[in-house]
């Protein structure tokens, strides 16, 4: 599992797959996530002496006994972005990355054996009312061992702001970006843009999940 990869301070060079196109959808449709991963490389600390990392959290790691080689690349899956649709992808043998998240609702299920994981897309700029029918088609089409979470909730914008500043002061952009393992735990993830492809994770937080009862509630509050 590649959570371990991504304290804060490790930077990587990634290139985020491209979101699938904004057309006219059929508002609420499970679609399948066709997008490829694209390479993502482990390219050291920031700040980072010696191969130790001491991250915000005042913690010393040595990124050895972390697994990680100059240049090694990570294996992940990617789940899409797919426009007022949810978009599913099926677990294994890669534990799956999504985003960059704003609010949609990241969640795990199965369907006739096979584990998913799903991108609930809702839209940040609704004009059309689009989110409100989402989410009920979902709620009332979730399996019954869904569970999901709010990646983007997880960090707080000051914190962002703080770590931001302890790392990469001339950050380019912050994002924050959901990671499902195989073992369907929850993560997310905030990932500074430090220039160009050049990126330096602000640390990982795992994420408790809301149940199905829950989550039903969540997605018919609208």
């Amino acid at each position: 599992m590649i959570e371990k990869y991504f304290k804060a301070g490790i930077r990587f060079t990634w290139t985020k797959p491209q979101d699938v196109p904004v057309a006219v959808p059929q508002v609420g449709e499970f679609v399948d996530s066709a997008r490829a991963a694209t390479p993502m490389i482990y390219m050291g600390l920031e700040p980072g002496k010696d191969g130790k990392l001491i991250d915000p959290y005042l913690r010393l790691y040595d990124v050895n006994t972390l697994g990680l080689r100059m240049r090694m690349p990570i294996q992940y899956a990617w789940l899409d972005y797919a426009h007022a649709r949810t978009s599913r992808l099926p677990i294994g043998p890669y534990d799956v990355l999504t985003g960059f998240m704003s609010g949609c609702i990241i969640v795990h299920y199965s369907e006739r054996g096979v584990r998913y994981a799903g991108h609930v897309g809702t839209i940040s700029d609704d004009v059309n009312g689009y989110n409100r029918i989402l989410k009920r088609k979902f709620a009332f089409a979730m399996a019954k061992d869904t569970k999901g979470f709010n990646p983007a909730t997880a960090w707080d914008p000051s914190d962002q702001f703080r770590l931001s500043g302890l790392l990469v002061p001339q950050a380019q952009q912050t994002k924050v970006v959901a990671l499902v393992t195989t073992t369907g735990d929850f993560y997310s993830i905030l990932m500074m843009n430090s220039s160009g492809n050049n990126w330096v994770s602000g640390g990982i937080k795992k994420v408790p999940p809301i149940n199905h009862d829950q989550l039903k509630l969540l997605m018919l509050r609208d």
